[in-house]
């Protein structure tokens, strides 16, 4: 780590501890429910909800989002030094994550990103030669979109609602729930697999096209920091800007958003769609704050703790697996058996104590070998089996 700069692997570490406060929800709940069943009757509940929806929710997949981006540019970087062709190297990496995607959507998480991240990587390749403010305005255009998508689908739902209520009566949501609760609240491990294969084609087209749009914007921005020389660089006065600035207003934004979202009666309804779209329009500002604060901790002599936590984020593939093989032990029937029996605040505690268990596990490995156990495997397939 003594070559390594702390940046990139700190911001991998934050948002991956995000990451799993956000994705809890879906492992402890019903997707068309959520807590909104029960699990925010309490003060507690709503406040922990909220705090996750203000700090983590269309951020924390950004900046994992941005340094996947980033992850471009070094590896087209290395392959220069090697004096090897990128492109073979590159697409077995996106055809690795793709299959490990599925795999990871199959047998542990319908919230999977890893498909999304690979197919999208290939598109992101033929970016890899346009100059920053091509892929600054590119990302910007792209989140713009997605959030315009979201309100959209909120007046979609809302003119459902107030004008052919019976259409969303016979949306088939109760059916739905009872399927997930049979599945992880009662089923084997192979029933809950069946459940999501099943699931794959109808939930994957629309989770690619509508989290796909603004996952490519950021990683747009996340190839823009490396070609700009700043991904690295805490003292960039882009750093400085953003967390001065877009994060006040990030945060400001994604307050509103949470005050809406607690307002909703289910995730599927169009006040829920329409907090998200208000989130989503200020992700960016969010995000890129985060990283301005992350930078200003990124510099000068690094204490033992920064350098264990760009440890552990620098093996950040191996830490999302992880978090979702143990949320799916906890909640599903085949193991602690707690689907959709933690309201919210016991959840997210659980979460954060699961999150925080996957990072120590991945900075006590990287403290004893180069890299993690699935960053081994990725970078076998990669380079041909050299590691």
């Amino acid at each position: 780590m003594a070559d390594r700069a702390l940046m990139p692997d700190l911001l991998r570490a934050f948002a991956l501890f995000g990451i799993a406060v956000v994705n809890v929800i879906g492992f402890a709940q019903p997707f068309t429910t959520g807590f909104y069943d029960g699990g925010l009757d309490t003060a507690t509940d709503q406040a922990a909800y909220s705090l996750v929806s203000l700090l983590f929710l269309m951020k924390s997949y950004p900046l994992f989002s941005m340094m996947f981006g980033a992850g471009l540019s070094y590896q087209l970087m290395a392959a220069e030094r090697a004096g090897k062709d990128f492109a073979p190297r590159y697409f077995r990496r996106m055809a690795a994550l793709i299959v490990l995607g599925i795999l990871h959507f199959v047998f542990f998480w319908i919230g999977d990103i890893l498909l999304t991240y690979g197919l999208l990587g290939c598109l992101l390749f033929v970016l890899r030669d346009a100059s920053v403010k091509v892929l600054v305005r590119t990302g910007i255009a792209l989140i713009a979109l997605n959030t315009l998508l979201l309100f959209s689908l909120a007046a979609m739902i809302w003119a459902a609602e107030t004008y052919a209520p019976e259409v969303m009566a016979d949306a088939g949501y109760a059916e739905m729930d009872t399927e997930a609760l049979a599945a992880f609240g009662g089923g084997s491990f192979r029933d809950a697999a069946r459940y999501r294969l099943e699931l794959m084609p109808f939930v994957l087209p629309g989770a690619i096209v509508q989290q796909g749009i603004s996952v490519f914007g950021f990683f747009c921005f996340g190839l823009a920091a490396v070609k700009a020389g700043v991904i690295d660089q805490p003292k960039a006065r882009i750093w400085r800007l953003s967390r001065r600035v877009f994060l006040p207003i990030g945060l400001a934004g994604s307050a509103l958003g949470a005050w809406i979202l607690l307002q909703a009666s289910s995730p599927v309804d169009s006040t829920y769609i329409l907090g998200s779209g208000v989130i989503m329009a200020f992700s960016a500002f969010s995000a890129l704050g985060y990283a301005g604060l992350i930078a200003a901790v990124s510099g000068g002599v690094a204490g033992p703790l920064r350098r264990f936590l760009a440890r552990a984020g620098s093996a950040s593939l191996t830490a999302y697996l992880l978090q979702s093989v143990v949320f799916s032990w906890i909640f599903s029937a085949y193991g602690l058996n707690q689907f959709a029996a933690m309201a919210a605040a016991g959840a997210i505690l659980v979460a954060a104590l699961v999150a925080t268990g996957s990072l120590l596990f991945t900075g006590i490995w990287r403290s004893l070998a180069p890299r993690g156990p699935m960053e081994v495997l990725l970078r076998r397939v990669t380079y041909w089996g050299r590691v």
